[in-house]
């Protein structure tokens, strides 16, 4: 019995850390795509404006997260990663859902601070000359030559 609890308890923290976001702190930029139903067609009209720039995103080390009122998944494009499964929570969604839109994507930045919040869609363009005016990318482009 000891032993059991033992093992639940760390697959409970196991979970939890997962929604903590500070984890990607200085290491990926987040999106967030939070919507109230998986079925709004902004939503997914959203996921489909992303879904052709796998490059880029890997480039500015992006992580998307999916969020809804109870369950979340997020998909890694630097390292190839991709949580077709559905983790059951409803804390992203409390923390950055705001109960007067039905839809919002937020770009958070490598310093944890959200730079992008906006409740209709974001262009991929739009969403990558933000990413690009900011120093710490500049300063990663300049590295790179």
């Amino acid at each position: 019995m000891r032993a059991f609890l033992i093992v639940a308890l760390i697959l409970m923290t196991s979970k939890l850390t997962g929604q903590n976001l500070d984890s990607h702190k200085w290491e990926n930029r987040l999106i967030l795509i939070i919507s109230k139903t998986q079925d709004s067609e902004v939503y997914n009209n959203q996921i489909e404006e992303f879904d052709t720039s796998y490059e880029g995103f890997a480039d500015r080390r992006l992580i998307i997260y999916h969020i809804l009122p109870d369950q979340y998944k997020s998909v890694d494009y630097q390292n190839g990663k991709s949580d077709n499964n559905w983790t059951t929570s409803s804390k992203l969604f409390k923390r950055y859902a705001n109960n007067q839109s039905d839809f919002k994507v937020i770009l958070i930045g490598l310093d944890g601070s959200i730079k992008l919040q906006q409740d209709n869609i974001l262009t991929t363009d739009k969403l990558f000359a933000t990413i690009d005016a900011m120093p710490m990318r500049r300063s990663e482009i300049k590295n790179r030559k």
